[in-house]
């Protein structure tokens, strides 16, 4: 694949690079996961006295040629190449290192060799190593009310623009509050490999049966098939969370989804 030449090329730079202390792949490759329509990511660790002059374009064209190179929507680093493989690239002086830790309950690598570039020092390893194995648990109170409580925000947000009319926001929203949805349908299911991005692989990671009720939860821009959606995306999002809420013994706001529930059942049809 084009993208494990490029690895192979980044990995190349970053030995030669004397400035750069340390350097790891994260993402789909580092996971194990990647193939022919996959991103390559890095962090990079330059030397306090060297970050000031690193020319980040510069560096990353090196790799291959380079058509962008841009700060994306997210604040990401983002290079697309010619031959049209995405890579996200930050460059960090080496005293941020530390920031790996930041990551904790989010990222995990399946090993150490299959993330870390460069590690000149040995602080790369030292903070990777509690990424190293099973994916973070995500079934854990804090992660349930945070959940829930984003879901039920934005289906109510949602539901309200659509009220008004605005059906092109409603339809964002609807995306939006799906992403909630199917972290639920994650939990529910014990599939939560790809929990920071839920509808990655989600054709392979759930049921038959839950991916043709998730068909149900989405629409297009007809104002009928909206609410259509959101009054199925909320039910089934409602039996989620009662069902994670009963497993962690949560109390969800019952005031709140009584309400809401009533207006979805009555909402402004077409």
């Amino acid at each position: 694949m084009l993208q494990e030449k490029m690895i192979e090329r980044v990995r190349e730079l970053c030995v030669q690079d004397a400035r750069i202390e340390g350097a790891f792949m994260f993402g789909s490759f580092a996971t194990g996961e990647g193939d022919r329509f996959s991103d390559i990511e890095f962090i990079l660790f330059f030397k306090d006295e060297s970050f000031p002059n690193i020319d980040q374009e510069h560096w990353v064209a090196q790799i291959e040629t380079l058509e962008l190179y841009f700060a994306d929507d997210y604040g990401h680093h983002t290079a697309i190449f010619t031959n049209l493989v995405r890579g996200e690239f930050h460059f960090e002086p080496a005293s941020r290192i530390p920031i790996i830790e930041t990551w904790q309950g989010y990222a995990w690598f399946p090993s150490l060799e299959s993330t870390i570039i460069v590690d000149r020092t040995g602080a790369i390893e030292r903070y990777l190593r509690p990424f190293v194995g099973n994916p973070p648990d995500r079934n854990t109170t804090t992660e349930v009310m945070s959940v829930a409580a984003n879901f039920i925000n934005l289906v109510l947000f949602g539901i309200n623009v659509l009220a008004r009319g605005e059906f092109a926001r409603a339809w964002a929203l609807l995306s939006d509050s799906h992403s909630n949805l199917l972290k639920l349908v994650r939990l529910a299911e014990g599939t939560t490999e790809h929990w920071p991005t839920p509808s990655k692989g989600l054709e392979k990671d759930i049921s038959v049966e839950a991916y043709g009720r998730y068909r149900s939860c989405t629409a297009d821009l007809d104002q009928a098939r909206l609410w259509h959606a959101y009054r199925e995306t909320w039910k089934w999002g409602c039996e989620l969370m009662k069902r994670a809420a009963r497993n962690d013994n949560i109390s969800l706001p019952t005031t709140i989804i009584e309400e809401l529930t009533k207006r979805i059942e009555t909402g402004i049809d077409a």
